[in-house]
């Protein structure tokens, strides 16, 4: 009966992401939020986070699902603009984060944290859920540049935040700091998994070339990139990165193999591939949002709040980081900006960050991780209704709406 009531809540899930898709098409209201809802109900009625098995199954999911997310958005990515996608997700990657890990210990100072800790969880809660940005950037108005700046920042923040959160807990544990070993650990991540992942979506695509007139096996490109993500974390490289740049390969063999050998015109991405790819990913992103609800502790009320005021803080402070990153970037449209400056979501990099401070020993350990939920949740949130606005006309940005509460305090004195 417990299999069959599982089964159950399964399906109604399943009913609901398709529904939330449904009314994102009509409403630009973004289906994450419903999905979180859901989860969050189920985690307070049902207890679910803590059912035997839920523990090891759901981070070999999660991982997945992270992994497919950046897999399936990365297809989608033009080889041509790419260039313009990294250097501008990079910058305002770094600059987000730069001002989590000073605004918030800043903050957090206020509540009795040293600053140590409080840069500890300002790195925790510096990046991007690309699992978040990748399917609202796939359903709303922007530029498929733009598009690209916040794919590639997602997935570059996941690695400032993973390096940098380690590097502070080693400051504080073991009183030691080396530049040269951090910098050293973020260029290794990056160049060794882009390098195998891109010599892998060559010899993968070769290898489909042959594969597919026997049949369409899509389903083992999925497991090529499980195969990659595997050999990339055992390197100690990051996984991640390595499965977007697989992902990019794969969506531009037809470019690649024509300019290596004129007249093949192989392609790996076809309708009916992106297709079957992007069902996968439906499935993997419903599941993946209502955990992430499941996660959320409603019983230390005001702990989630200091996460709601970080959120408020952060996202007031996000046009800075977009301002300058696009200082010589005159083409970009205002609409564009705006949503620029307000998707700035957390997710599953910063929900498994949370739980090392308890185990380290950390001093406030046990307080990040349902800060840091709820920094999750309210940045999903604030994130998906300021969508849902501006689609709308009815906000038209952070910068903006500050400048008018500036202009009014003016004509008043």
């Amino acid at each position: 009966m417990e299999t069959a009531g599982m089964f159950a809540i399964a399906g109604v899930i399943l009913f609901v992401g398709f529904l939330g898709e449904l009314i994102f098409q009509k409403t630009n209201i973004p289906d994450v939020i419903w999905l979180m809802i859901i989860g969050a109900l189920l985690g307070y009625f049902f207890d679910i986070a803590n059912a035997p098995g839920f523990n090891q199954i759901a981070p070999i999911f999660t991982t997945f699902a992270l992994i497919y997310i950046l897999f399936e958005g990365a297809i989608n990515i033009d080889i041509k603009k790419l260039v313009k996608g990294v250097i501008g997700g990079s910058s305002l990657s770094v600059l987000s984060f730069l001002i989590s890990i000073i605004i918030v210990p800043l903050i957090m100072s206020f509540f009795g944290w040293g600053i140590l800790e409080g840069m500890l969880l300002g790195a925790i809660i510096g990046g991007a859920s690309s699992a978040v940005i990748i399917p609202i950037a796939k359903n709303i108005d922007v530029k498929p540049q733009t598009a690209l700046v916040l794919t590639f920042e997602s997935a570059i923040s996941d690695v400032l935040c993973i390096v940098g959160a380690i590097t502070i807990l080693n400051i504080i544990n073991l009183n030691m700091f080396s530049l040269g070993n951090v910098v050293k650990e973020i260029v290794y991540s990056f160049v060794i998994a882009i390098f195998i992942g891109v010599i892998s979506g060559l010899i993968w695509s070769k290898i489909q070339s042959y594969m597919q007139k026997i049949s369409k096996s899509y389903m083992t490109t999925i497991g090529a990139l499980l195969l990659l993500y595997s050999f990339v974390e055992y390197l100690d490289s990051n996984g991640a990165i390595a499965c977007l740049s697989f992902g990019i390969i794969v969506g531009n063999t037809k470019k690649i193999f024509s300019f290596i050998e004129k007249g093949n015109e192989f392609n790996m991405a076809t309708p009916s591939a992106k297709f079957f790819f992007s069902e996968i990913s439906f499935f993997v992103k419903v599941f993946f949002f209502v955990y992430l609800g499941l996660l959320i502790n409603f019983e230390n009320i005001s702990l989630m709040l200091i996460g709601f005021l970080l959120t408020i803080l952060l996202f007031l402070f996000r046009p800075l980081a977009v301002k300058i990153s696009n200082r010589h970037n005159s083409s970009l449209e205002h609409k564009d900006r705006i949503f620029m400056e307000i998707l700035t979501p957390k997710g599953l990099a910063a929900a498994v960050l949370a739980q090392l401070p308890a185990q380290y020993g950390i001093t406030n350990g046990e307080q990040f991780s349902t800060i840091v939920l709820s920094v999750i949740f309210f940045s999903i949130l604030i994130s998906t209704i300021a969508v849902f606005m501006t689609e709308k006309g009815k906000f038209n940005g952070v910068s903006q709406m500050l400048d008018l509460r500036k202009l009014r305090r003016t004509k008043k004195h």
